[in-house]
């Protein structure tokens, strides 16, 4: 039968009616959306101590963190390939009114694709978005008590996140996940990241004021364009 992975809301958490809407939440949200590129939800049901759970299919794969972590930054043609099935897994987010909040390489699982079974690219892995603990619909949810929603809280992973989420603002849209993927692109292409600082507080202000170091600076053979492209995308301006 298919191998599953088991997601199960921890004990200390158990009668917290706030986070325990919040993983209801997610497993509602991630129903909504089928795209060969965003983990599915194959289930879901109680324990008899009354704990929620959900099931997943379990992948052979790593993480693009650990991609990164262990080869270093990926050759440019299956860099492309990974970023063009990110894009497409958070169009079909999106079409489905779901925003992530939490692009970070530790969500994003790259499994291998068997010779001849339809490769996204060559020799490239097939990828999957996974956790949408964080997920969100916009102009619906509004905050459900859970600490990652309260007010005055930051959402997502620091070092991933968009100016918005970085200002604590509620306005976090589809153009919130569109800058945590350039950020991912800029990472899996480098290995680093655009915007830096000695420590938390000054990678957050530079995401909030400055400007990305230039990808093209980090390695010269990512094409002009395409260094151009995701200057355009980190921008603090969403509507430009």
């Amino acid at each position: 039968g298919e191998r599953v992975a088991l997601k199960v809301l921890r004990r200390v958490h158990a009668g917290d009616s706030g986070i325990e809407s919040r993983f209801a939440r997610e497993v509602q949200l991630a129903r909504r959306i089928d795209h060969p590129n965003v983990c599915p939800v194959l289930g879901e049901g109680r324990f008899e101590d009354g704990r929620p759970f959900f099931l997943m299919p379990l992948f052979d794969g790593i993480t693009l963190s650990e991609e990164v972590r262990r080869n270093g930054p990926l050759p440019l043609d299956r860099a492309l390939a990974v970023a063009d099935q990110i894009l497409a897994g958070l169009a079909a987010m999106h079409a489905a009114k779901v925003v992530h909040r939490d692009l970070q390489p530790g969500n994003i699982l790259l499994v291998p694709t068997a010779p001849g079974a339809g490769a996204p690219g060559d020799g490239a892995p097939t990828v999957k978005l996974i956790d949408l603990g964080f997920a969100h619909e916009p102009g619906v949810d509004k905050g459900d008590g859970v600490t990652p929603d309260s007010p005055g809280s930051l959402v997502g992973t620091l070092l991933f996140m968009s100016p918005e989420q970085a200002m604590r603002s509620r306005a976090i849209t589809e153009r919130s996940d569109l800058f945590a993927a350039a950020l991912l692109i800029y990472y899996a292409l480098s290995g680093k990241l655009p915007f830096r600082g000695r420590g938390d507080l000054d990678v957050l202000v530079a995401i909030v004021r400055s400007a990305p170091v230039p990808l093209r600076r980090e390695r010269r053979d990512v094409p002009r364009v395409l260094d151009e492209v995701l200057a355009r995308a980190l921008s603090k301006h969403p509507d430009h």
